[in-house]
This record gives C-alpha cells, sequence and structure tokens, in this order.
C-alpha cells in the first residue's frame, strides 16, 4: 500500500531504545502523529528523561508492560502500565519510559511532530537525562535540577529491578492525572 508521494511504505526508525514505526504524520499538512514505539528491555530501551515545548502526547499500550515516569505538579510518579492501559502527557511534563517485557508496544498519538514529517526541522525534545549518553541540558528552575537528580535515583532502581526480572515499584498514582485502563 503506498501512503504518500514521498513513501511507499510506513516509516521505521531504528533508535539506541528501540524501533519508532511512524503510522501518521510524516506529510508536514497532518494534523497529529501517530506512532508506535517497541522499546526494548531494561537500560538498553530506556528513553530519555524528557519534556516538549509545544508537542503533548498520549500513550496507549497496546502489548506487554512498560514502565513510565512522569513529573507531574513538582511530584514523581512512576507507573507499570500493561495492555489497555493509557497515559496523558500534556506539553511540558518531564516524562520516559522503558519496556519491562519484551513484546512492549506503545501507540502514541500526539500533535504534530514536525520532525517526523521532516528531518530537517530541530525536534521538540528537551533531553534532561540519558542513559545512552546523548546530549541533554538543565533543567530551567532549580527546583526542578533536583526533581530530575531523584528521577535519576528512580530510573536506577527500576532499571535494576527490571533487569533482576521484577516489576518496578509504582509510585504517587494517587496524583497521576490523564491515566487510565481501558478493556479491549
Amino acid at each position: 500500500m503506498k501512503f504518500s508521494s514521498k513513501h511507499e511504505n510506513i516509516p521505521e526508525d531504528e533508535w539506541v531504545w528501540g524501533r519508532e514505526t511512524l503510522v501518521w504524520g510524516y506529510e508536514a499538512d497532518h494534523a497529529y502523529t501517530l506512532k508506535i514505539l517497541a522499546p526494548k528491555v531494561g537500560r538498553e530501551g530506556c528513553l530519555s528523561l524528557q519534556y516538549h515545548h509545544q508537542k503533548s502526547e498520549t500513550w496507549f499500550v497496546l502489548s506487554g508492560q512498560i514502565w513510565a515516569l512522569m513529573i507531574q505538579s513538582g511530584q514523581i510518579i512512576t507507573r507499570v502500565m500493561s495492555k489497555g492501559d493509557f497515559q496523558n502527557l500534556p506539553t511540558g511534563t518531564v516524562h520516559r519510559m522503558m519496556a519491562i517485557t519484551e513484546d512492549a508496544k506503545v501507540l502514541e498519538s500526539s500533535t504534530p511532530d514536525r520532525h517526523a514529517a521532516d528531518k530537517s526541522v530541530p525536534k521538540d525534545v528537551v533531553r534532561l537525562h540519558c542513559v545512552h549518553g546523548r546530549d541533554c541540558e538543565e533543567y530551567e528552575a532549580p527546583e526542578g535540577r533536583l526533581l530530575v537528580e531523584k528521577a535519576i535515583l528512580v530510573t536506577e532502581e527500576a532499571i535494576r529491578q527490571v533487569e533482576l526480572g521484577h516489576i518496578p515499584i509504582e509510585d504517587g498514582l494517587d496524583l497521576l492525572e490523564g491515566g487510565s485502563k481501558i478493556n479491549f
């Protein structure tokens, strides 16, 4: 099936953390972006701790399990997400994920990701920490830097748990907004 004048097939990118399939949003005039993320397990599949200036996104777990970290209202929240779980991440929300299981697949719907459509457009991502050594920036607010340091420690413990074959702990779920489960 031909998807556009530019793409004979659905575009896929291999990243250090796993694979990203661009289902929609590969044209500049697309009003939203839809991706399927397939992160690797543990440290190898840990995405960077990041936020976006313009992009908001929603994660919907299609299969497997992931561990997610979000910072909302100055609090670190960790969540184990399974098939049918979803989480909205408004613009500016600090977040990251990693797979707990090999079969983890996450549908990511977002406001337009212009970089996905045109690689010459800079990515709308502010990386605060990356276990893979990619360049990172400092969080703007001093109190935010302390949260980032704590989020790194929480991440390292979650990675350790996953690599031991355990499920990482969840924390702050009572503070969590924009997430739930759909049975399908």
